[in-house]
């Protein structure tokens, strides 16, 4: 039976992503900053394991606790709508260590494990905005671009798979 891992689950497409995979029949790591198991089903299919993708140790525990995974989907992320000249920097640093180096850091993470085993996938989970430009969203724009373009290129250099 195959393993999916999926960062951001507690709502949103992480969560829908979850219960799809579930019903499908999958083994389920669903991962959250802070757990809460009252939005999953119980099943011995379904496990919420607490990941915060900005905090490396965490990364690293959670990938131990899950065991072999066949799938990553990378969907944990932050908004920032805002004026881009009105936007602190300490805003920007924190949409960027979720949404870009957060989807280094677990992708980093597992494709040790993907090229060991010969196969895995990694899934970025993206927005719309970057097909456009929208006003208000230049920062948003930024790591959403970084996550939609990077794992193709990773992926291919060790012969695996990945899916935008």
């Amino acid at each position: 039976m195959k393993t999916i891992l999926i960062t951001g689950s507690s709502s949103g497409y992480g969560r829908e992503t979850a219960l799809h995979f579930h019903h499908q029949g999958w083994n389920v790591i669903a991962t959250m900053r802070t757990p809460r198991p009252d939005v999953l089903p119980e099943s011995d299919r379904l496990r919420i394991i607490e990941l915060d993708v900005t905090e490396p140790d965490g990364i690293t525990a959670a990938f131990e606790a899950a065991g072999p995974v066949d799938v990553l989907v990378n969907n944990a992320g932050v908004p920032s709508i805002s004026v881009f000249e009105g936007t602190p920097m300490t805003r920007v640093r924190e949409v960027f260590e979720t949404n870009t180096f957060g989807v280094m850091a677990t992708t980093q993470a597992v494709l040790p494990r993907f090229r060991e085993r010969g196969s895995g996938v990694i899934v970025n989970v993206t927005s719309s905005v970057v097909l456009g430009d929208m006003p208000l969203s230049a920062i948003y724009k930024a790591t959403e671009v970084f996550a939609s373009g990077c794992v193709a290129p990773v992926m291919a250099s060790g012969r695996g798979r990945s899916r935008r």
